[in-house]
């Protein structure tokens, strides 16, 4: 059996010093809590993908209704996503 060993690297930045490119989507950490009709959840450094917007800031991918906070954020290119 032969095992290959792959190793990707990215960087994490903190958003207060870095924003990534308007409208990429990113991986983040965040904090906070989301209450809408179906749920009501606490998040305390999770992982979710959102979106930088210069007019707007921070938008959740797949979260709505949120007060959170970002604490990092990673891109996704070296995995081989391209945003297109």
């Amino acid at each position: 059996m032969k095992v290959i060993e792959r190793q990707t690297i990215v960087t994490w930045y903190d958003p207060d010093e870095r924003k990534p490119k308007e409208g990429d989507i990113v991986v983040v950490t965040i904090s906070g809590k989301f209450k809408n009709h179906w749920t009501n959840a606490t998040y305390d450094h999770a992982f979710a993908l959102a979106e930088w917007y210069e007019d707007d800031g921070w938008m959740l991918t797949d979260i709505d209704g949120a007060s959170f906070t970002i604490h990092a954020w990673c891109d996704l290119v070296p995995y081989g996503w391209e945003v297109s």
